[in-house]
C-alpha cells in the first residue's frame, strides 16, 4: 500500500505564542481537543426561552425556500433571551417572509405568526415566556396570486427615459422584486463604467394593484457628474512604505472613472500579502475641477511568521518540515522566506534521508505594479529510486502580470549536481532560462467549477564547458464546467505534454528528465514509476511524456465532495510521445472536505496496469483538488 498523509501547517505570529487554535470546528489547546459548538450555550443567554416552531404555506413547493428565510426556524436551537427576544425574532420574522413572498413577486401574501396561539403583536412584553412549560410559535403563510409588472417608469434626474426593459423589468412578465433589484444594480453599474462615479438612485417606488394583480415600479436615477480620478490618500498603514502602496495600487490619476481600475487596486494591494484588510473607495464629493480622490485604508497583518509540518506515511516514513518568513523586510513588502525539510526518516539511514533547504527572497514592483523579482538558493540532497542528488542552485526571475489572466516569467538559473543513477557518476555545472507563459481563466486556484488554466514553460539548458546542450518544453491545459446552475457538479479534464530536444537520453541528466506517476500525475503509480525502467526495475524517465485526466465532482453538502476520476499517461525514451508504446492507467475516487482555504483532498486509485513489486493501490491527501 502507498499512503502519503499531506503536511498540516501551523502557523503563529512571531511576536507571540497561540496557547490555543480552533480547526475544522474543533478548539485545540494544551489542555486537550474538544468541539466547538455553534450554538450559544443557555447558561450565557439571559432569562432564556426555549420554543418549537413550526411554518406552513399553502403553496408547498414555497415551503423549502421560506423555513431558509426564517430566523426563528435558523435559530431554533438557540434560546430567546426572554419574551422580548422572542418577540423580535418574530418581528423580524415578518418582514422577512414579507420579502421572500416579494421576490417570488406575492404581493398579496400574508405571514401570521403566534405565540401559543395568540399574535404575537398582541401578546404583553411583561409576560413572562420563561416560566411556561413549552412555548409552541406557529408560522402560517398565504403566498396569494403571482403579480406582473405594469409598464415600468425610469427616468433621469433631468426627465430623460431610461428603458427598463434592457434590465430585466417588462411589462406583463413576473413581478419578481429581485429583479427591480438587480435593474438598479445594472443602471448604477453601467453609469459608473462610463466614468458617473457617484451615480445614485434618487427615488424608488413599488405600488401593488391588487384589483389588477399589477405592481407599478417608479425609478428616478441620478447619475452625477462625469468624474476623473483624482488625489489618492492613504490611511492605516506604518510599517509599508506610502509611495510602495501608491504605486501597486496603479490608479490612473487624470483619466475618467472607472470602477474596474479601482477593484484592481484593491486585488494588486491583497496581493502583497502584507495586509489584513484594503479599502478602496472613492470620495463623497467630486471637486469643482472634476476630479475624484481617491481614499485607501489599509490594516497591516503580521510580517513575522514561523511555522512546521509533518508527513507520514507506511512506505515514505516520517517527514518534518519548517519555515520562517518576513513579509515586510525594508518596508516595500519584499518577502524572505527560510525553510528546510528531511524526508524518509525511518525508511532509510541518515545518509540516505531527503534534505532540502531554501532561501527565497521577492521583492514586487521592481519595474511597476505588475513585476515580482524574485531570488532563491537552494541546497537539495534527495533519493528518488530513479537517482541520487547532492545539488546547489541559485536562481533569479522577474515575473510580470500582463492583465487579470495573463503573465509571464522569466529567469536565470545556476547549479551544480552530482548525479548517481544506475550507469554510475556524474557532475554537471548548468546554466538554464527557465520562461513560463500562463493563461488563467480559472474561477478559483484551489476549488475551480468554471474556466480554464494554460501553462506553456520551456527551459534552455548549456553545460559551464560547452559539451551539453538541449531545450527542455512542456505544456499544460486544464478546463472545468459545471452542469448545473448551484455549481454542485463539475467536470473537470487536464492534458500536459512535454519533450526534450538537442541531447540524447543518457546525455540529458536523470533529475532532468521527465518522469509520471504519482500524486501529481498518474494516480494508483508509485512516484517517477510509470514509464521506462531499467533491469533493476528503477525509473529511467524520459525525453518526452503525455498525460491526461478526467475527474467528475459532486458536492454532497456544504462540506462535503465526492470524485470519481481516471488518470493516463506514459514517459517516452524518444523525444516525442510514441502512441505505439504501452500506457498507464490508474481510476479512483474520493473524498473532499470542504473548508474556506480549499478541498482538503483523500483519493484512493487503482492501477490498471499492474507493475511488479509495485503497491496495488495508491492513497493520496492534500488541500486543494489535484488540479
Amino acid at each position: 500500500m502507498s499512503l502519503c498523509l499531506a503536511t498540516t501547517m501551523l502557523s503563529a505570529s512571531w511576536s507571540g505564542q497561540a496557547s490555543a487554535f480552533e480547526l475544522f470546528g474543533y478548539k485545540f489547546s494544551t489542555s486537550g481537543v474538544e468541539a466547538v459548538s455553534k450554538a450559544k450555550p443557555t447558561a450565557d443567554i439571559p432569562d432564556p426561552v426555549t420554543y418549537s416552531v413550526s411554518l406552513t404555506s399553502a403553496d408547498e413547493a414555497l415551503t423549502d425556500e421560506l423555513k431558509a428565510a426564517s430566523l426563528l426556524i435558523e435559530k431554533k436551537e438557540e434560546p430567546a433571551s426572554g419574551t422580548t427576544g422572542l418577540l423580535m425574532r418574530a418581528r423580524n420574522d415578518q418582514k422577512r417572509l414579507i420579502a421572500a413572498l416579494y421576490r417570488k413577486g406575492l404581493y398579496g401574501g400574508t405571514v401570521d405568526i403566534t405565540v401559543n396561539d395568540v399574535r404575537y403583536d398582541k401578546v404583553p412584553l411583561d409576560e413572562d415566556l420563561t416560566k411556561a412549560s413549552s412555548v409552541k410559535v406557529a408560522i402560517a403563510v398565504k403566498p396569494g396570486p403571482v403579480f406582473t409588472f405594469s409598464k415600468p417608469d425610469a427616468q433621469l434626474s433631468d426627465g430623460a427615459p431610461v428603458d427598463l426593459q434592457r434590465y430585466g423589468v417588462i411589462a406583463g412578465a413576473p413581478a419578481y422584486s429581485q429583479l427591480v433589484l438587480d435593474a438598479e444594480d445594472a443602471i448604477l453599474a453601467d453609469y459608473r463604467d462610463r466614468g458617473f462615479a457617484l451615480a445614485k438612485i434618487e427615488e424608488r417606488s413599488l405600488a401593488a394593484d391588487h384589483k389588477t394583480g399589477k405592481l407599478d415600479v417608479t425609478l428616478r436615477v441620478d447619475h452625477g457628474p462625469l468624474a476623473r480620478f483624482g488625489q489618492v490618500t492613504i490611511t492605516g498603514n506604518e510599517d509599508v512604505d506610502t509611495d510602495l502602496i501608491v504605486q501597486q495600487a496603479a490608479i490612473p490619476v487624470g483619466e475618467t472613472y472607472s470602477p474596474v481600475a479601482v477593484a484592481k487596486a484593491n486585488r494588486n494591494l491583497r496581493a502583497l500579502g502584507v495586509f489584513d484588510s484594503v479599502i478602496v473607495k472613492p470620495a463623497d464629493a467630486v471637486l469643482e475641477d472634476g476630479s475624484l480622490p481617491i481614499e485607501i485604508s489599509v490594516k497591516e497583518r503580521k510580517f513575522r511568521t514561523i511555522g512546521a509540518g509533518i508527513t507520514i506515511g507506511n512506505l515514505d516514513g516520517v517527514g518534518l518540515e519548517g519555515y520562517w518568513v518576513h513579509r515586510n523586510l525594508f518596508g516595500g513588502a519584499e518577502s524572505l522566506r527560510i525553510q528546510g525539510s528531511i524526508a524518509n526518516i525511518g525508511q532509510d539511514d541518515v545518509k540516505d534521508l531527503d534534505y532540502n533547504a531554501d532561501i527565497i527572497f521577492k521583492k514586487p514592483g521592481v519595474i511597476g505594479p505588475a513585476s515580482t523579482f524574485d531570488a532563491k538558493l537552494s541546497v537539495d540532497f534527495t533519493n528518488p529510486d530513479a537517482y541520487q542528488k547532492r545539488a546547489v542552485s541559485g536562481e533569479v526571475g522577474l515575473s510580470y502580470q500582463w492583465t487579470d489572466a495573463l503573465s509571464t516569467r522569466a529567469a536565470f538559473k545556476t547549479e551544480y549536481a552530482r548525479i548517481t543513477d544506475s550507469t554510475g557518476t556524474d557532475s554537471n555545472l548548468l546554466f538554464s532560462t527557465p520562461l513560463e507563459l500562463a493563461y488563467d481563466k480559472r474561477d478559483s486556484k484551489l476549488d475551480p467549477t468554471e474556466g480554464f488554466y494554460a501553462l506553456i514553460d520551456a527551459e534552455p539548458t548549456i553545460s559551464s564547458d560547452g559539451s551539453l546542450a538541449f531545450l527542455k518544453t512542456s505544456a499544460t491545459l486544464s478546463a472545468y464546467q459545471a452542469i448545473d446552475q448551484a455549481k454542485r457538479f463539475v467536470l473537470a479534464g487536464k492534458i500536459s505534454a512535454g519533450s526534450i530536444v538537442g541531447a540524447s537520453k543518457s546525455d540529458v541528466p536523470t533529475d532532468r528528465r521527465f518522469f509520471t506517476g504519482g500524486g501529481g500525475s498518474i494516480r494508483g503509480y508509485s512516484y517517477q514509476m510509470a514509464g521506462p525502467r531499467d533491469s533493476n526495475n528503477d525509473p529511467t524517465g524520459g525525453r518526452s511524456y503525455i498525460t491526461a485526466s478526467l475527474e467528475a465532482r459532486m458536492k454532497v453538502t456544504d462540506t462535503i465532495g465526492l470524485a470519481a476520476f481516471v488518470d493516463a499517461g506514459n514517459t517516452f525514451n524518444s523525444s516525442m510521445p510514441q502512441f505505439k508504446d504501452e500506457w498507464y492507467t490508474g481510476v479512483g475516487a474520493g473524498l473532499r472536505y470542504l473548508t474556506p482555504i480549499g478541498p482538503l483532498r483523500l483519493d484512493v486509485a487503482v492501477p490498471l496496469k499492474k507493475i511488479k513489486d509495485e503497491p496495488k493501490f495508491g492513497v493520496y491527501l492534500g488541500l486543494g483538488q489535484a488540479f
